[in-house]
């Protein structure tokens, strides 16, 4: 069966829309849950337009409209939405309007504006309602249009949930239900939607498998003081997982019960949910006696501090992942000199590398893989015809993770091998100059990720070079490889920085058209010292692969840089070796020989 393209997939979804007099229609690739990676069911707006990002939404109007997607995806968007009438909107630029902004300002009065409102946040949906205020545009969230014309759709997932076990999870179901319920309690609230999967998943030590890269399963857990309740597809509940929740105090209903749950509580209760990841459809069934309120998940602010039993899993799983990671990178440079390596090939060699190591469960993400100009693509993904052979003249950037049940990783190594130009060997000097510095920062209780964005930063705007994405992010635990609510960047989420969190390190030079340069490490805040102006924090690198050093220009470096990549080296090296073949440790003690 051929598949319609893109045109005709618009052409269809516009009859709909004529169909049920809407002027606009949104499509997200968002599930009821907000997740980053949805499960292929929900992937609408992948579908309607072609851009395959895991980031942007759509605005489609009965001629034209267009796409928004962050700086990660401008090139590859610009590509991949080429020949479909649809503009793109360059969003977190100054210039560029926000979706409600731009409708607002678009549709004339008394338009109808359609959302499959299960799509939608409840955040995105008061931020809609008020730019229309006043111009008498209808908001309708009953309309899955796509759905009526997507014909073969994929299947919601139905994949099993597992237990997560306490000597991976640190502490019990039952402990975190009484830490949340106690802050509950605090402010007074009755009855909390947890809606966020990795955090129903983190709460009820639990997981799932509903997509590719992070194991979740399409659930709620509904809390109050004398109850809990997960709603999930009681056919993805084996029977040992119904009976350890039981066992904390869990009991198990429908996934569309929720809505009766909802709809069915008492007048003069404090609803409570995450409005950022609860959908807007979900909150409507609420009564109007109920008092509701949204903020940040309690569970996600818990889980964002990695117990003992974490860090230490999470530790060991990073130690597994560099074994892979070495092991990869000496197959690299055994390979690329005779020409059969490319990006593909490459992807799949490091996925079989990780799979070796025990308690491997699957990729964290889909493996960024771009030899030169596909480098400069911060999200690329190869396939058959973009598939490019890895050869010496220009920069490989690899940007990878794995699953493992102690721990999530996340790791960019970029390698070269030939002869780089001038330009390449500073913006590959300018990368690691700005790693070390971030990562040797020492700062203030109370600082978040957007006070120190700038050490990594700087260095490069120094140069006159910038990066449109963040420096780095929190990662989970067997979970969601970008986790929040920390991260480094220019935003204003004002999130403290605390010791136990992980987050990234992750600057990146990327030039359109010639390459891209990325290093990353996993980063621990730990406690450094408290002295009469207060406590002071630091980081501390978990990430364990060497990083190259045949690209730097090492006139560049000061001699603490050249210490600190001396010292991580000599660490990689001493906790690594005895893993590795006699071949590999030598080639180890090589790469980590120092400049």
């Amino acid at each position: 069966m051929n598949q319609p393209t893109v045109s005709q997939r618009l052409a269809q979804l516009r009859s709909q829309m004529a169909e049920h007099r809407l002027d606009a229609y949104i499509a997200t690739n968002y599930d009821p849950h907000a997740s980053e990676y949805s499960a292929a069911h929900w992937l609408a707006r992948q579908w309607i337009t072609g851009f395959t990002g895991s980031a942007g939404e759509a605005v489609i109007l009965p001629e034209g409209g267009g796409l928004w997607t962050d700086g990660r995806y401008y090139i590859q968007a610009e590509e991949q939405l080429s020949g479909s009438g649809l503009d793109l909107f360059k969003a977190r630029l100054p210039e560029t309007p926000s979706i409600p902004q731009w409708l607002a300002d678009t549709l004339p009065s008394q338009s109808r504006i359609g959302v499959d409102g299960r799509t939608i946040s409840y955040h995105f949906y008061l931020s809609l309602q008020a730019a229309v205020a006043g111009k008498g545009i209808d908001i309708v969230l009953t309309h899955d249009l796509i759905g009526a014309v997507w014909a073969d759709r994929p299947a919601r997932p139905a994949t099993p949930v597992f237990n997560h076990p306490l000597k991976y999870a640190g502490l019990t179901t039952a402990q975190k239900l009484s830490q949340v319920r106690q802050l509950m309690s605090q402010d007074s609230v009755d009855e909390l939607l947890v809606s966020t999967l990795d955090d129903v998943m983190w709460a009820l030590n639990i997981r799932g498998g509903d997509t590719l890269y992070s194991p979740i399963s399409e659930s709620y857990l509904l809390l109050s003081e004398t109850h809990a309740t997960l709603f999930i597809d009681l056919q993805k509940l084996p029977t040992d997982v119904a009976a350890h929740l039981e066992t904390q105090g869990v009991t198990c209903q429908p996934y569309e019960e929720i809505a009766t749950a909802l709809s069915g509580l008492a007048a003069g209760r404090h609803f409570r949910c995450c409005d950022l990841h609860t959908d807007a459809l979900l909150v409507s069934k609420l009564p109007d006696t109920v008092t509701l309120s949204h903020r940040l998940s309690y569970f996600t602010e818990l889980k964002a501090i990695k117990n003992e039993t974490e860090l230490c899993n999470m530790k060991e799983s990073l130690r597994l992942d560099g074994i892979a990671m070495v092991k990869f990178m000496h197959w690299l440079d055994q390979q690329v000199p005779g020409g059969s390596v490319t990006e593909l090939n490459a992807e799949q060699q490091l996925q079989a590398f990780r799979s070796q190591q025990p308690t491997y469960i699957g990729d964290s993400f889909r493996t960024i893989a771009g030899f030169a100009a596909h480098g400069a693509k911060m999200h690329y993904a190869a396939d058959i015809e973009s598939n490019a052979n890895v050869d010496e003249p220009n920069f490989f950037l690899v940007d990878s993770g794995g699953q493992y049940l102690g721990g999530t990783t996340d790791i960019t190594r970029t390698f070269s091998f030939g002869q780089l130009s001038e330009q390449q060997r500073t913006d590959y000097t300018l990368v690691l100059k700005a790693v070390i510095r971030l990562t040797q920062t020492r700062f203030l209780k109370g600082s978040t990720g957007a006070n120190l964005d700038i050490m990594a930063r700087g260095v490069l705007w120094q140069h006159g070079i910038d990066y449109k994405c963040g420096t780095g992010h929190g990662v989970g635990l067997c979970l969601n490889v970008h986790e929040g609510p920390q991260n480094f960047s220019q935003s204003h989420k004002e999130v403290a920085l605390e010791p136990n969190m992980v987050i990234t390190n992750e600057p990146g030079v990327y030039r359109e058209g010639e390459y891209g340069v990325r290093i990353e490490n996993i980063m621990q805040v730990v406690e450094c010292e408290e002295t009469e102006f207060g406590a002071f924090y630091g980081f501390e690198t978990l990430t364990l692969a060497p990083i190259a050093t045949q690209a730097l220009d090492l006139e560049m470096l000061d001699n603490t840089e050249k210490q600190w990549l001396n010292t991580y080296h000599a660490q990689v090296y001493a906790v690594l070796n005895e893993a590795l073949t006699l071949q590999e440790r030598n080639w180890l003690q090589t790469a980590t020989a120092p400049v």
